[in-house]
């Protein structure tokens, strides 16, 4: 049986990638440090949960893995946790101990557009984990995925936006021409799953973005259209847009911040879409709201 270890499978990315595995032919082991979002996962007895606060604490546990997918990222800074450390420093230390154990294959989940991060302090945080896979991983079989903003049933992108919509007869729209290419969270773990054991794939990073490329306020069209809504928006310059995601940063909670606005200032999206070296069809964000607007 073969025995894939997951960090981050806990996320929303990683629940979707535990529930799509063909369960019954493989074994799963998750490492988190969250014991609260284990209880609301799909799991059987195929699936295995383990907590750490360092990987290293649970190098036994990871023992006889044929792979580790590294699912773990954050889009905001915290007192307690830098961008340095979610992405950097962790995918460093479950790197030492993937090799220690003689995992051969390495998977991880990096950002789109990375490689260009401009001011971005996530996006510059993502090369670097890339460039730690890249040294340290180089006698293994390392694929690094590059997803653009990824939406579903319990993103924390679109869902968000949806609210507004729901709630707000008016919104300031912050860059409002910033580009993506949103790809659907279940292509992307078809994406992720075809990728595991096809040598194409072995040391190469790979663009994954969905069929379509929008700007940020054709998104919130798209929105409105399927809640048959129609606020008015408010499209903000690059000055009053840093201005008011300075007013945002001071609430207790955090929804957008500058080092987000520095994000949207690359473009996220690719001229050549690797997704389709693994999938022939994927689902547009419109086809996605259409669906859900007749649930």
């Amino acid at each position: 049986m073969k025995v894939i270890s997951i960090f981050g499978g806990t996320g929303f990315i990683g629940s979707e990638l535990i529930d799509f595995l063909p369960k019954k032919k493989i074994e799963i082991r998750v490492f988190t440090h969250s014991k609260n979002k284990v209880s609301s996962l799909n799991s059987s007895h195929n699936v295995k949960f383990f907590y750490y606060k360092q990987p290293k604490d649970v190098q036994s546990k990871i023992s006889g893995s044929d792979l580790i997918i590294n699912l773990v990222g954050i889009l905001h800074e915290s007192k307690n946790i830098k961008f340095v450390d979610a992405h950097q420093k962790l995918t460093r230390s479950i790197i030492n101990v993937a090799l220690k154990e003689k995992v051969k294959r390495y998977v991880h989940l990096s950002a789109l557009k990375a490689d260009t991060p401009g001011n971005s302090k996530y996006l510059s945080s993502k090369l670097d984990s890339e460039d730690v896979v890249e040294k340290y991983y180089n006698n293994g079989e390392w694929t690094i995925l590059r997803p653009s903003v990824v939406f579903g049933n319990k993103d924390s992108f679109i869902n968000l936006f949806e609210k507004m919509v729901k709630y707000l007869p008016l919104i300031f729209l912050i860059s409002p021409k910033a580009k993506f290419q949103p790809i659907y969270v279940k292509d992307l773990v078809h994406i992720i799953e075809r990728t595991l054991y096809d040598k194409n794939s072995y040391n190469k990073k790979l663009n994954l973005g969905g069929p379509n490329i929008l700007s940020f306020i054709e998104i919130l069209q798209l929105i409105m259209s399927s809640q048959d809504k129609k606020n008015i928006l408010i499209p903000l310059n690059k000055s009053l847009s840093y201005l008011f995601v300075r007013i945002l940063e001071l609430l207790p909670f955090k929804i957008i911040t500058r080092d987000n606005l520095k994000s949207m200032e690359v473009d996220n999206t690719s001229p050549i879409n690797d997704s389709y070296l693994h999938i022939n069809s994927l689902l547009s964000l419109e086809s996605y709201l259409s669906k859900t607007k007749k649930l």
